[in-house]
């Protein structure tokens, strides 16, 4: 039997300049994770490849991942675009991460 509890997680980041930016600068494994682009254009990828493109409105999901390798940055020089992450994770990530 699994005994693994499942918590939400969620964060928001609104980006200051037009750099790659990890959404979390601490492990956090996730089961599933949706990020959504609230204002202006975005790309998103991995921090050497930060190139997908990323809309208002749009949301991305990944599964089994970790969001310390989930990176955002501008689309448009200036126009400083925010993100917001919900994640599923294991209570005991959070517990660890953000002493719980």
């Amino acid at each position: 039997m699994d005994n693994t509890f499942y918590s939400l997680f969620s964060l928001s980041l609104t980006l200051s300049d037009d750099a790659a930016h990890r959404v979390c600068d601490f492990d956090i494994p996730y089961y599933e994770m949706n990020a959504h682009c609230l204002t202006n254009e975005l790309y998103y990828g991995t921090g050497e490849v930060t190139e997908a493109p990323f809309g208002v409105g749009d949301v991305v999901s990944f599964k089994n991942g970790n969001l310390r390798d989930f990176f955002v940055k501008n689309r448009t020089a200036g126009n400083n675009g925010k993100v917001v992450i919900v994640a599923s994770v294991p209570t005991e990530a959070v517990k660890d991460k953000l002493r719980f």
